[in-house]
């Protein structure tokens, strides 16, 4: 039974998003702050899902997302303001994998988090996509640049996944979220530029001179055709 980590200070919020994940027959656990959270996450073994508010009294959301992330890739999804664009991307930017706006909706909230389990799932062993100087292990979920592992997050990871499975090919910003999601992306589709940036700071020489991942201005972006 995979088991959900709730991080928000809002009662209403927090008890709705509970009930919506206990009947769906997932296990859950829920707590009011950062400290907390980052307390019960070190101590109360493997969870498989955080769900984080960004606006929490003493450890901020965006804080404790940069801490998780020292050891873990577990996926983090924001709970956001609707208003709050800014925060988004610096919590996609520290670690983050997705968000969520408010006023949540439990169907919402139960999708992505089954999308985000479903995805850690690799059903065909010993795959790896390989490139000069780049390696994906898709067993193990990892990524080698130039003999050095680099930690992606699990939507950074299927993001460069689903570009690099096709060098070549032109995906536009909402395919590549559709890719992201299984067909079932609904929000903003500038988040894929958020993580493209993301991916190319870990993977890149030079960011700005990318290698892999390439603009298609207009349109996209794309995998090189390395040789």
């Amino acid at each position: 039974m995979p088991n959900i980590l709730i991080v928000e200070d809002d009662l209403a919020v927090r008890d709705v998003v509970q009930i919506a994940l206990e009947r769906e027959g997932f296990s859950v656990d829920a707590v009011s702050d950062g400290e907390a959270a980052l307390k019960r996450f070190r101590s109360a073994g493997a969870f498989d899902l955080v769900l984080l508010d960004i606006m929490l009294p003493g450890l901020d959301g965006i804080s404790l997302c940069q801490e998780l992330r020292k050891s873990s890739d577990i996926p983090v999804v924001m709970l956001t303001a609707r208003d709050g664009e800014r925060s988004v991307v610096l919590g996609l930017e520290v670690g983050a994998d997705d968000y969520v706006t408010k006023p949540v909706s439990p169907l919402e909230i139960v999708s992505r988090v089954r999308a985000h389990l479903r995805r850690r799932r690799v059903d065909a062993p010993d795959q790896r996509l390989a490139f000069p100087g780049l390696v994906m292990d898709l067993l193990r979920r990892q990524v080698w640049v130039d003999d050095k592992r680099v930690d992606l997050t699990a939507a950074e990871f299927e993001v460069l996944k689903s570009l690099a499975a096709h060098p070549g090919w032109v995906y536009s910003r909402q395919q590549i979220m559709e890719q992201l999601w299984d067909g079932e992306f609904y929000g903003e589709v500038r988040t894929a530029d958020v993580h493209v940036r993301n991916i190319r700071r870990k993977i890149e020489a030079d960011p700005k001179n990318p290698r892999y991942i390439l603009t298609v201005r207009g349109m996209g972006y794309k995998f090189a055709e390395i040789a």
